[in-house]
């Protein structure tokens, strides 16, 4: 089965916009196309929401979630609690929707975190040292897969979407389907842990999608009957808000623990690096990937702020308040939990790190500028994803663009013409020394260092007519102009390099005798070409004095071959 996330490979443009966004830089570049490496990623959905091109996907279930109505007795929704914020109409109208694709009924994931917060708190009260909440499965495989410290303090309980998948077998039966459908995409994966609770999860963008599909064979319904089954879920709605789940637990946690809440992976990640400071403390703490909790969720495409999705859940809180709750004996059903066994980052010697920067360019300590523009923090992360053929060589930009100018500035150097380029001011950003020695009166021949003068002045100081330059200015294309300099003809051939910026032009002395050398020769073979030609056309009458003519004009060449 295809991962979670995937990478079309047909829409990645290079930008490398994912690579700087995935908090643990689980992307992997590889002939220019950044593909996600799942034995590193932990799904929190980041590069899909700021990928600019669309080329990273969430794999699409919904055809697994029509292929299993069909198989099954019956099919019934687990409903994750920020279902307000992805879905702000009637909510009648909504469970109505979802009855009419085919499924039995939809509960409330909040009753599986209920029982999740009983248990919970059981643990808190008993316990001590650090303890994390095991709620969001991005969480949990960054512990697993990054920070074996932390995975220890990891909560044994399994997640709201687990518990509730028991729940709901226990009250239903063994045979039934469960479909969990919420903001996360890291719960794709955590269904896949759990083949025999959870057949599979669909985002809430799934949903939708699959509802409008539908919707012209939908009957429309104004019946308010449609709810929750087996009953509304009560304070275990406030889950998806950053601290939901404290508050869930309630005031009476144990007096001798700290609970406190942290959201979004890059600061987690921090929490994580610096967890030995932690793991004596009697702390509690409620980590969540996303941003502000799951209400921001990669699952479902939002449009208005995250405060208005906060008052849709805390409004739908309020409202079921008075709902029955589940009682004490349903936290007996939340039992030990999984436990990721990924294997741990690769760790490189210094010696070998600093082989690998200079394999990059990167010898100087001048050369590692940490500019972030491959996506990397700094060019020491670089070099350790390019030993674990994460990266690139081409995706540093700096060293690409010293590649580029070192190029440019090379060929500049040896070509045998002289070569100049200008600015919008009609200055001179670069030249050779054979510009030098055409358009400069020099007593000695031009050096570097003469070369280095000349740049920043203006081109009138050398060329006597700039009127091509201006006009490749703001025109595309190139013009070639014969200039007199002196006693010297030049051929010069001006092309625009950036438009409104640069304009290049390259000039070749016509009177050297080189040049006239070559001029005879070029026009003596074009008269045999075109005589040649000639010949073919009227082969019988004209091939002897042909002959004869091109035994004259190979003669001619001979004459001003070189060393003649």
């Amino acid at each position: 089965m295809r991962a979670a996330i995937y990478t079309e490979k047909t829409q990645c443009r290079d930008c490398y916009k994912c690579v700087r966004h995935c908090p643990v830089k689980a992307i992997r570049v590889a002939e220019s196309s950044a593909t996600i490496d799942h034995d590193l990623c932990i799904f929190c959905g980041r590069c899909v929401e700021v990928c600019p091109a669309g080329a990273k996907k969430v794999r699409n279930d919904i055809p697994r979630a029509q292929q299993l109505i069909k198989l099954k007795r019956e099919v019934y929704v687990s409903l994750a609690p920020s279902f307000p914020a992805a879905f702000p109409e009637e909510t009648a109208s909504f469970l109505e929707d979802l009855k009419q694709l085919g499924f039995a009924g939809v509960s409330e994931t909040a009753l599986g975190a209920e029982a999740v917060s009983k248990a919970q708190r059981g643990l808190l009260d008993q316990g001590r040292g650090l303890q994390i909440s095991s709620a969001c499965p991005s969480i949990r495989i960054l512990a697993s897969r990054y920070f074996p410290e932390a995975n220890k303090a990891i909560s044994p309980l399994p997640s709201p979407m687990v518990s509730h998948a028991r729940l709901l077998r226990r009250w239903y039966g063994e045979d039934i389907g469960i479909v969990f459908i919420g903001p996360c995409i890291a719960k794709k994966t955590e269904a896949e842990q759990y083949p025999e609770l959870i057949d599979l999860a669909l985002t809430f963008d799934e949903a939708l999608q699959w509802i409008e599909a539908e919707k012209p064979g939908l009957k429309s319904s104004s019946s308010t009957d449609i709810d929750f089954v087996p009953h509304k879920a009560g304070t275990a709605a406030l889950f998806p808000l950053d601290g939901g789940m404290i508050r869930a637990m309630g005031t009476e946690v144990g007096n001798h623990y700290r609970c406190m809440n942290q959201s979004g992976c890059r600061e987690i990640v921090k929490t994580y690096e610096n967890i030995d400071d932690l793991t004596e403390q009697n702390l509690f703490l409620e980590l969540m990937a996303c941003d502000g909790g799951c209400i921001n969720g990669p699952g479902f495409t939002r449009h208005d702020s995250g405060i208005s999705r906060q008052v849709r859940v805390l409004e739908s809180w309020e409202s079921n308040c008075a709902a029955q709750t589940l009682t004490e004996n349903a936290a007996a059903l939340v039992e030990q939990s999984w436990r990721l066994n990924m294997p741990p980052r690769n760790r490189y010697t210094a010696e070998e790190i600093e082989a690998t920067l200079r394999v990059l360019g990167k010898e100087r300590v001048e050369d590692r500028k940490d500019c972030g523009g491959c996506g990397y923090n700094t060019c020491r992360e670089f070099a350790v994803a390019f030993l674990d053929d994460k990266a690139e060589k081409e995706m540093c930009v700096t060293e690409m663009r010293r590649l580029a100018q070192n190029k440019v500035s090379a060929l500049l150097h040896t070509i045998p013409m002289g070569a100049v380029i200008v600015d919008a001011e009609m200055r001179l950003v670069e030249c050779n020394r054979r510009f030098l020695e055409l358009f400069a009166d020099l007593p000695y021949p031009p050096d570097a260092r003469a070369v280095a003068r000349a740049e920043g002045n203006r081109i009138t100081a050398f060329v006597p007519e700039t009127d091509a330059f201006h006009q490749l200015l703001e025109r595309d294309g190139s013009v070639e102009r014969i200039v007199k300099y002196g006693e010297k003809v030049l051929k010069g051939l001006f092309f625009q390099i950036q438009a409104g910026r640069l304009v290049g032009a390259v000039f070749q002395d016509i009177t050297a005798p080189a040049v006239k050398r070559e001029t005879v020769v070029k026009k003596a073979e074009e008269v045999i070409r075109k005589n040649l030609e000639s010949v073919q056309q009227i082969a019988g009458l004209l091939g002897e004095n042909a002959a004869e003519t091109e035994i004259i004009l190979n003669s001619l060449i001979s004459a001003y071959e070189p060393g003649e």
